[in-house]
C-alpha cells in the first residue's frame, strides 16, 4: 500500500442488545480523549452494524459530521435508555404474551388448531413475538435525524454505512446499503440491497426471532442479521476498507473442560436462563471470531509473500490477476486489511447477573413483565447470566457497560492513536477472541 494513498476505515459493530451500551462507551471515549486532531475528525469513512450495533452505526452515520456531539449524545442516549423505551411492559403486555402463549398451547399441541380453522373462527396463529418492540421503532425516530444521515452521504462526509438482516423465508443474508453515487461495492455475497435506511431497516436487524417481532419490508419479512451473517467484516472489505475497528461486546471465556474429559462434574443442571444464554452467546460470538482469524491468515500469506518475493509482490500478484480474468468477470484486488479490536475485559454475564441481584431486592418496584420473567430466567449459581446480558435494559447496568468501554478503549490509547494515524500497531491487531469451534473429520 502506497504511503500516500489515503486509507479508509470503517466501523464495525456487532451484535448484543443491552450490551451496546459498551460500544457507546468506546466511541465516548474516542471523541473525548483522543488527540484533538483525531477526536473532532470524522475518522470513520464506513459505517457496518448488525443488531444493536446497526443502531449504534445509524445514528454515528447521521452525528458524523459534529464528532464531539455524537459521541457526548450517544452516550447521553444509552445512559438514560430503559426497557420503556425497548418494548411495552405494562400489565396489558403481560397479559397479550399469557393469551397468546396460552393459545399457541392449546390450539398446537392439543391439535385444536385445524379444528377452529375449518369453523372459520380463527385463521392465522396469533403468536409473533415475547416482547411488542412499538416503542423502540418511535424511539428511533425521535432520536436519530435519519435526514442528516442522508445528507451526509450524499455529501461524502460519510461512503456507505450497511445493516446486516436475515430474509426470514429463504434464510438468506440480506444486506441493506446506503452510499455515495460515485462509492464502488465489490461484486459478490452478501449481494447488497441498495437505498436510504429506515428505522424499520435497523428494527428489523435487532429482531431476535420469537424474542422480538420480525419486521416487514418491501413486502419481505427480516429478522436479526446475526443469524445468517457469518463474515460479519465482508461488508467493510467489500466497500474498500484498509483499516477496521471492530467493537465486540463479549469477553474471551476461560474454556470449560470438555465432556468425558475426566474434569470434575458440575451438579447443577444449567438453567433456563443459562441455555438462552448459551443460545444468544452462539448467535452473536462465534462468528466475528472466525472472521477475524481468516483475515490475519490473509495478511500473514500477503507478509510470506513480501518476505520471499520482494516488497512488490503483491503488485505482481494483483496485476497478474486482472491479466487473467480481464473482461471474464470483475477482478477483486488482494490487500492487507488491518483489524484492531476492543472486547470487554469483564464478563458480562457476571456484571448482568450482579445487577440482576441488586434489582431483586426491589422487587416490587419491578414492571409486571420484569416480575414475570424475574425468576424465569435466572442461572445456576455456577453459571453467570449471559441472557441478561442481553436484554436487561435496567440504567444501572447500561452505565456500567458505559463505563466499562470507555476503560477497555483507555487501555488501548496507544493503539487507537497508531490504528487512526495510519501507523504500525503496539500490539498487533488488538485482543484475541475466542476461537471458533472446529470440527474433525
Amino acid at each position: 500500500m502506497s504511503e500516500n494513498r489515503k486509507l479508509k476505515y470503517a466501523l464495525v459493530l456487532s451484535g448484543g442488545g443491552a450490551r451496546g451500551a459498551y460500544e457507546a462507551g468506546v466511541m465516548y471515549y474516542i471523541r473525548t480523549q483522543l488527540p484533538k486532531d483525531l477526536a473532532g475528525a470524522p475518522l470513520f469513512n464506513i459505517f457496518s452494524g448488525t443488531s444493536v450495533g446497526a443502531i449504534n452505526s445509524a445514528f454515528l452515520a447521521a452525528t458524523a459530521a459534529d464528532p464531539l456531539y455524537q459521541g457526548a449524545r450517544l452516550r447521553e442516549l444509552w445512559r438514560t435508555l430503559g426497557s420503556d423505551d425497548i418494548y411495552f411492559a405494562d400489565t396489558q403486555a403481560l397479559a397479550g404474551f399469557l393469551v397468546k402463549t396460552g393459545f399457541f398451547v392449546a390450539t398446537n399441541f392439543f391439535g385444536l388448531h385445524e379444528a377452529l380453522e375449518k369453523s372459520g373462527k380463527i385463521s392465522t396463529f396469533p403468536f409473533r413475538c415475547v416482547l411488542n418492540t412499538t416503542p423502540f421503532l418511535l424511539y428511533l425516530r425521535r432520536n436519530v435525524p435519519w435526514s442528516q444521515m442522508h445528507a451526509n452521504v450524499q455529501r461524502h462526509i460519510v461512503d456507505a454505512i450497511t445493516v446486516s438482516t436475515t430474509h426470514m423465508l429463504s434464510g438468506h443474508l440480506t444486506l441493506f446499503v446506503e452510499k455515495h453515487a460515485e462509492m464502488p461495492y465489490r461484486q459478490g455475497p452478501p449481494y447488497p440491497v441498495f437505498g436510504n435506511l429506515s428505522p424499520r431497516h435497523i428494527l428489523a436487524s435487532a429482531a431476535i426471532p420469537l424474542i422480538f417481532p420480525i419486521i416487514r419490508i418491501n413486502r419481505q419479512f427480516y429478522g436479526d442479521g446475526s443469524l445468517r451473517q457469518n463474515t460479519p467484516m465482508s461488508p467493510a472489505i467489500h466497500l474498500g476498507a484498509d483499516r477496521i475497528l471492530v467493537v465486540v461486546a463479549q469477553q474471551p471465556r476461560q474454556v470449560r473442560p470438555f465432556p468425558g474429559s475426566g474434569a470434575a462434574e458440575y451438579d447443577a443442571e444449567p438453567a433456563l436462563g443459562d441455555v438462552l444464554g448459551r443460545l444468544l452467546n452462539s448467535l452473536f460470538e462465534d462468528k466475528l471470531a472466525y472472521d477475524l482469524e481468516q483475515m490475519r491468515r490473509i495478511n500473514h500469506l500477503i507478509d510470506d509473500f513480501e518476505l520471499i518475493f520482494g516488497a512488490d509482490a503483491l503488485d505482481k500478484v494483483n496485476a497478474n490477476r486482472r491479466q487473467r480474468f480481464s473482461g471474464l468477470r470483475e477482478v477483486s484486488e488482494l490487500k492487507k486489511v488491518v483489524p484492531f479490536v476492543i472486547s470487554p475485559s469483564e464478563d458480562l454475564g457476571a456484571l448482568a447477573l450482579s445487577h440482576y441481584k441488586r434489582v431483586l431486592r426491589h422487587r416490587e418496584s419491578l414492571n409486571p413483565i420484569h416480575r414475570f420473567f424475574a425468576r424465569a430466567v435466572e442461572s445456576t449459581p455456577e453459571g453467570n447470566n449471559d441472557f441478561l446480558s442481553y436484554l436487561m435494559f435496567e440504567p444501572g447496568y447500561l452505565n456500567t457497560l458505559l463505563d466499562l468501554g470507555y476503560q477497555d478503549a483507555r487501555r488501548a490509547h496507544d493503539n487507537l492513536v497508531h490504528f487512526f494515524r495510519g501507523e504500525s500497531l503496539v500490539v498487533p491487531e488488538g485482543p484475541k477472541l475466542p476461537a471458533p469451534a472446529r470440527t474433525t473429520a
